[in-house]
């Protein structure tokens, strides 16, 4: 058991690289605006929460069912309580010198396993919506139910 765990754990890591290429799909996909834009946003335009916009947009293009859409609340609240738990622990972040290394390496692996569990319950979440779309709703969201759910992740500190 220990050993599965542990190859979870490296699978996930080792998959974290490339989530920030998984998104470049994402960047400005309905404001019409290219990306030099970005560079001459001032700094009193409020910040877009990427998350919500992208699980905003994926929603709409979905046209969900009265049916489907407990589904897609399921996976969006779990995608959100990832994302506020990310959140809230870069918030918290104890000094270096206020544990031990061997305290600080098991609160990484600790994180990071709880990481893989909230990462399995959007997965479980993300696999029931999807048997359950239309082939017409699939098309839009085969892309983009498994980037959306690494986008917390990709805003790690």
């Amino acid at each position: 058991m220990r050993k599965r765990e542990s190859l979870k754990l490296l699978c996930a890591a080792a998959l974290l690289p490339a989530a920030p290429a998984a998104f470049a799909q994402f960047g400005g996909r309905r404001s019409g605006k290219g990306s030099t834009d970005a560079g001459r946003r001032s700094s009193e335009e409020p910040r877009v929460d990427a998350l919500e916009t992208s699980l905003h947009e994926l929603h709409e293009d979905l046209k969900l069912s009265a049916q489907q859409e407990p589904l897609w609340q399921s996976y969006a609240d779990k995608v959100r309580a990832l994302a506020g738990d990310i959140a809230r622990e870069r918030g918290r972040r104890p000094s270096a010198d206020a544990a031990t290394l061997l305290q600080r390496i098991d609160r990484v692996v600790d994180a990071a396993r709880n990481r893989l569990t909230a990462l399995e319950d959007i997965g479980q979440a993300a696999k029931a919506l999807f048997e359950n779309l239309s082939p017409e709703q699939k098309a839009p969201a085969d892309p983009r139910l498994a980037s959306i759910m690494a986008l917390p992740l990709t805003r790690m500190p």
